[in-house]
């Protein structure tokens, strides 16, 4: 039996659930999560999205309607006996919620498709070619109509399966978007997800103040040896310029989308000492190595880790560790 097969019949034995995903919550994120949480809650499952962050103001149209909690709310309904379903998480510790919760699950489920992943989970579903973990969510959900000869994929459960799809490939355009991808969205599409509002709220709804705090990015731009270019974000940046740590991912292209440039870093000052790096690449480079050596990881051409020091010894110790890589 696959491993799509083994979840689904498990799901189908089970009642109580929680979804969730990594930290810092990005389109794969919500969009594979709330997929999820739609279809447990079609198929008459009790389901709860516990996530211990905020999400950015440009992904909050998809969850407009859904009550996400905090893992202290969830400890409150003293619930037993619950599974867990880990979506888009590619290490158990960035499970973005408490971790007495996720230890105390009766059975946890991790469905992801980072390279990285470990198959921390009792049941795994984990292709790291795959384009996102929406997609991998949708091929479930399609198993499912076939057993079950149903149509489980809603509007509301396309448009987030759609949004996570056309985050994760960068408007499918890059080198993980496969011939399957274009399939889904097709069939998406076709069953009525809103294509227009995802795009328009996710790449055209930047405030004012985010392009404010870009220019001051690109200002600190630097080219090493004409294949590496860094940028930096400080926490003095976004006070100044009255933007939250989380909506400022959409800088990290400008630095790799340089000509010439093969890997790009950009480092986020969260808080004095503690810089979050978000690592791309091009064309050849495993971005996904040099993550590893600071702790983190991701996929070849997308990857990040966490530095504690300051901002300018981080860039630094990331720029000897890229010089390799090229």
């Amino acid at each position: 039996m696959s491993n799509i097969n083994i979840i689904i019949d498990y799901i189908q034995r089970s009642n109580d659930f929680i979804v969730t995903s990594h930290v810092n919550p990005d389109g794969d994120n919500i969009g594979s999560t709330l997929s999820m949480y739609y279809f447990l809650k079609n198929i008459n499952k009790n389901v709860y999205y516990v996530l211990d962050d905020s999400i950015p103001l440009n992904l909050q149209f998809l969850v407009e309607d859904v009550n996400i909690i905090k893992s202290h709310e969830f400890k409150e309904l003293n619930l037993q006996n619950y599974n867990l379903i880990a979506l888009d998480c590619g290490d158990i510790n960035r499970i973005c919620l408490d971790n007495e919760i996720r230890d105390n699950c009766k059975k946890l489920i991790c469905i992801d498709h980072h390279a990285s992943n470990d198959f921390y989970g009792d049941f795994n579903y984990v292709v790291a070619e795959a384009s996102s973990t929406s997609e991998l969510v949708y091929n479930l959900l399609m198993r499912y109509n076939e057993i079950s000869n149903s149509n489980i994929i809603d509007k509301k459960s396309a448009t987030a399966l759609y949004t996570g799809l056309m985050t994760d490939t960068g408007k499918f355009t890059y080198s993980n978007t496969n011939p399957s991808s274009f399939d889904m969205a097709k069939n998406l599409l076709t069953i009525g997800a809103d294509t227009q509002i995802a795009v328009q709220h996710v790449f055209g709804s930047n405030s004012f103040n985010f392009y404010k705090l870009l220019g001051e990015a690109l200002n600190t731009l630097e080219i090493i040896n004409t294949k590496i270019a860094t940028m930096s974000v400080t926490g003095d940046m976004m006070k100044r310029n009255n933007i939250d740590f989380k909506d400022i991912d959409a800088v990290t292209p400008y630095a790799r989308d340089i000509e010439n440039v093969e890997i790009g870093i950009l480092l986020k000052e969260k808080e004095q000492n503690e810089i979050k790096v978000s690592l791309r690449s091009k064309a050849y480079a495993d971005v996904s190595k040099i993550a590893k050596l600071f702790g983190g990881g991701g996929h070849i051409r997308a990857a990040g880790c966490t530095i504690y020091d300051s901002i300018e010894n981080a860039k630094q110790k990331l720029i000897e560790e890229a010089l390799k890589e090229i």
